[in-house]
């Protein structure tokens, strides 16, 4: 859970992007063959193309890849594919061999999705990251935290607020300042402390 406009998709584009060319050992251990599905999930199909439009900016000049624009499918010179799709109908995420997947706005997304992603995920034992915004104590998707609590699991949990952005030099202060002054504090707290009041 991080606040807004930290950097979550675009750190999580470059992620997926290793992972589709077997450049991060530390994630992942399979050697890429063609075919492979590396996904990125959205709750809605217009959030998918927000994504899918910025690594095709990125990688359509090269002249490697293979875009697809009707797909929302990028394929890479190693035959593996980047695959954008939406949450909306969570029977959608049933079916492929998944080796990779970021599941962007995941605490806005039906619960559902989780489940058929997560069903998805078990023939390769493919690594998954969620990334979005803290949307209430009793959301599904922040519930999910409490499994990073298992020392045995396989869960870790990160928080980013806009004091860390701005440390990191992705924020000014006076913008938060202003968002602090022109937002009710719940809304505030949500969306750039990435906590609830």
């Amino acid at each position: 859970e991080a606040a807004t406009k930290v950097g979550k998709t675009f750190s999580h584009l470059f992620w997926l992007y290793e992972l589709s060319h077997g450049e991060n050992p530390n994630w992942y251990y399979h050697s890429i063959t063609p075919g492979m599905e590396f996904w990125w999930v959205a709750p809605i199909f217009p959030q998918a193309e927000i994504a899918f439009n910025r690594l095709r900016r990125k990688l359509e000049p090269t002249g490697q890849y293979a875009i697809n624009l009707s797909k929302l499918s990028i394929t890479t010179p190693l035959g593996s594919i980047i695959r954008f799709k939406s949450a909306d109908n969570p029977d959608g995420l049933f079916g492929e061999d998944v080796y990779g997947a970021v599941f962007d706005e995941f605490t806005r997304a039906k619960q559902e999705a989780w489940y058929a992603l997560r069903s998805t995920l078990t023939y390769t034992n493919a690594p998954c990251k969620f990334i979005g915004n803290y949307t209430g104590y009793t959301n599904w998707g922040h519930k999910l935290k409490a499994n990073a609590t298992d020392p045995n699991g396989e869960y870790e949990y990160f928080n980013v607020d806009a004091a860390k952005a701005v440390e990191a030099g992705i924020l000014e202060q006076k913008e938060i300042d202003q968002a602090r002054k022109d937002l009710p504090k719940p809304i505030f707290e949500a969306l750039y402390l990435a906590k609830g009041s």
